[in-house]
Formats: C-alpha cells, structure tokens, sequence
C-alpha cells in the first residue's frame, strides 16, 4: 500500500500541476486574444471550470497524503488536556469520514448528472466525466487518509513536539503531540 499511496501522490501532484500550468496558458492566450483581437477563445470559461476541478480535488488527494489540511485549533489545548487520546482518533477518523463522504456525495451526484444529460452551454460538453475525474480523484484520497495514520510520506513527518507555532506542544505548556 505503501508503493501505491507514493504512486498516487506523485500523479496527483503532476496532474494538478499540468492542470494547473493549462489553466494558466489558456487564460493568458484568452485574455490577450480577447483584448488584441477582440476574438476571445470560444468555451474558455468551461475549460477553465474543468481544469480548476481537477486542481482542486488533485489538491484534496495531495494534502491528505501530506496531513497538511487546514487545522482549526480553537479548542485543541482543552481538549487535548481532557481527553488527548481520544481527540487524536477523533481527528483521524473525522478525516477519514470526511472524505468518504466528500466521494460520496459527489459520485451521486455524477450519476444523476450522467441521467440528466447535463452539458455545458458552449462547447457542449457532458459534465458527467468531470464529476467522474473528482469522484475518482476524491476516492484516491481515501487510501491516502488511511495510510497518514501510520505512515506519513517521505519528507511529510511531523515531529513529536509539535507542528510549529500552531500553539501546541510542550513550549506551551501542553503535552507532546502525537503526529497525525
């Protein structure tokens, strides 16, 4: 699994990246053909929405495997104080919980999308495959939660005092973290 979720979070970082490195050249040409030529490219718009879509869930993929999501901490030394190991599960499987239910909802969705028939108004593309791309995306994520757990990827481990100047660990008075 371990081979697997390091395969996974490599293509995820190029896909998100040429994705990313599209978005931004289709933009650029549109912009300038819009305003030097007065022809802008015809569906820009949809393409972008597209590949911003891969961007994003590309992203979910990512920062599951890292553990770098964003962390509200807004109650995390009283409950750290109170019951810390149980709110160290309790974060692992609101994670885990979360993205199932993230891939979920939005291949249901992709399957009533797929019986609607739903296109985009220009190009008149179905947007049922790029709920299929996100779906898949989303469910790829669900190893990476998984593997985080135990056994962070290379480069990605948290140290046993902390995550930084987040207001944990022992310089504040708080009991080590364990990385999550």
């Amino acid at each position: 699994m371990i081979r697997l979720t390091d395969r996974i979070h490599t293509i995820a970082k190029w896909l998100a990246a040429l994705a990313l490195l599209t978005m931004m050249a289709l933009t650029f040409t549109d912009v300038n053909l819009r305003y030097w030529l007065g022809q802008p490219i015809l569906g820009s718009n949809e393409m972008t929405e597209f590949l911003l879509g891969t961007v994003v869930f590309s992203g979910l993929v990512i920062v599951t495997g890292e553990r770098s999501h964003i962390v509200v901490t807004l109650f995390e030394r009283l409950l750290m104080r109170r019951i810390p190991g149980t709110y160290r599960w309790l974060g692992i499987g609101t994670n885990v919980a979360g993205i199932v239910a993230v891939t979920y909802l939005i291949a249901n969705y992709t399957v009533f999308m797929h019986g609607q028939g739903n296109e985009t108004e220009i190009r008149h593309w179905d947007w049922w495959w790029l709920g299929t791309l996100m779906s898949i995306l989303a469910a790829l994520s669900i190893p990476m939660a998984i593997r985080a757990v135990r056994s962070p990827l290379k480069g990605f481990e948290m140290e046993e005092t902390g995550r930084g100047d987040d207001g944990g660990g022992p310089e504040r008075g708080l009991p080590p973290r364990d990385p999550i």
